[in-house]
């Protein structure tokens, strides 16, 4: 990254802002949304799949404690 051709050290700070710096714009909210609050919308399927895996790694952690368990005993 080049370093940007300063004056003096108190200039360097009233530049104009870097697109970094700006907050991202959001859409405009219509007349129904402002009423009735945001639409609900339906969970993507992406999330289900998160937690298919995650009951899946519990229930095989619980297989594996419950076979060590066993064959200890």
């Amino acid at each position: 990254m080049k370093p940007r051709n300063t004056l003096n050290n108190q200039s360097r700070f009233k530049g104009p802002l870097r697109h970094y710096h700006r907050a991202g714009t959001k859409p405009e909210k219509t007349w129904d949304e402002w009423v009735d609050g945001p639409s609900s919308k339906t969970r993507s399927s992406k999330g289900r799949w998160k937690i298919v895996g995650i009951v899946i790694a519990i229930l095989a952690l619980l297989g594996i404690i419950a076979g060590l368990i066993i064959e200890l005993s």
